[in-house]
């Protein structure tokens, strides 16, 4: 037998919004969802990555989405082919069953805690979640700064920006792409998710394995304000009213501007490989798209003081943004600690066992 394969996402992420979340499309078409509840250490990512790996050495492919704030832990998992999804279930993506039984089921974890040892580290359990909360909102009050730096930065390129050539990239990628120019009876349907986040170890992207199966792969090289978001939403958006599939993968640091899409039935994917998720082009049919052909340099030179400064304190903001996230998720490690003592984990690990043989097809 062969073993299933892993792809991974992220269904939410820490942004120039705050934290953002795809949550609604990670149990993307599965007909039975596990919401797991439980404080922080309670073992919830181990049960789900567990699941996964038993899983894929079952043969089955398996979705990994990861946590942004800890690029080590699943915030869920999907097993497409038997259509089933867990997620985590707590904050900051507090989910609740739609139809509880029929559909949606809750693994409350906390079942296997000792309250009783908790109580005891109330004050400082509260202390650090009180931490981590403030250190959170202080990363979000530079990733919000860094964003007003980031849009005079872009500003100096849209107003070097040709319209016209945009346009003549785009008419010329569409020819390439589709065979016709037909509307479809129905809108294709479509999944919006990360690929890349910032996380506390800093960007971390899976744009290469998201990408893996896909034969032709446009990565757009530019600056902000070149025209890369347009040129891929406008394609995406021909997409659908042609009836295809899009995958919609969001700006980890603005989750209003598209990065990457994929439309798999053309075996096709446009990718924004320019920092802090940078692309080359290193497979047979991969072809860079440099949008800096749509930039009158001339106009950029003037202004070029302008967004040297721009970028600097938009690098220098996301940074320190950074580094709050790091310090939140070591402060995150020590809260963990009290409820790793306090939990009986070899009852969840019985209780794995036991989804595991109801969800396996008997032979």
């Amino acid at each position: 037998m062969n073993e299933g394969s892993i792809i991974n996402f992220f269904p939410g992420g820490n942004t120039a919004q705050g934290f953002y979340s795809f949550y609604d499309y990670l149990p993307y078409e599965a007909e039975q969802v596990f919401i797991i509840k439980g404080g922080p250490g309670t073992g919830k990512s181990t049960f789900m990555k567990k699941i996964g790996e038993r899983m894929i050495e079952e043969g089955y492919d398996i979705e990994f989405h990861w946590c942004s704030s800890d690029n080590n832990s699943l915030d869920g998992i999907v097993i497409k082919d038997l259509q089933v999804a867990f997620l985590d279930g707590t904050a900051p993506h507090l989910v609740d069953p739609e139809n509880p039984g029929a559909v949606d089921e809750i693994i409350n974890l906390g079942r296997y805690w000792d309250r009783k040892l908790l109580k005891e580290h109330k004050s400082e359990i509260k202390q650090l979640n009180n931490q981590i909360w403030n250190l959170f909102q202080l990363a979000y009050d530079d990733l919000a700064i860094a964003k007003s730096f980031y849009e005079k930065w872009k500003s100096n390129y849209i107003e070097a920006l040709d319209p016209q050539k945009i346009e003549y990239k785009i008419k010329n990628l569409k020819a390439e792409i589709f065979n016709s120019t037909e509307i479809a009876d129905k809108k294709g349907e479509e999944r919006r998710l990360f690929a890349s986040a910032l996380t506390p170890q800093g960007p971390v992207n899976y744009l290469n394995n998201i990408t893996k199966d896909i034969e032709k792969r446009y990565i757009l090289k530019g600056k902000p304000g070149s025209g890369k978001a347009k040129l891929t939403e406008k394609i995406a958006k021909e997409a659908l009213m042609q009836g295809y599939e899009v995958y919609f993968y969001h700006c980890a640091f603005d989750p209003e501007k598209i990065d990457t899409v994929i439309i798999p039935e053309l075996n096709t994917a446009l990718i924004n490989g320019t920092p802090p998720h940078e692309l080359n082009p290193n497979r047979k049919n991969d072809e860079v798209i440099n949008m800096l052909d749509c930039i009158d340099q001339q106009i950029i030179d003037e202004f070029e003081s302008n967004c040297l400064e721009a970028k600097e304190n938009y690098e220098e903001l996301i940074s320190k943004a950074i580094t709050k996230i790091a310090e939140a998720k070591s402060l995150h490690d020590d809260l963990e600690e009290y409820y790793i003592e306090a939990m009986n984990f070899t009852a969840i690990d019985n209780l794995r066992k036991e989804i595991i043989t109801e969800l396996l097809p008997t032979t």
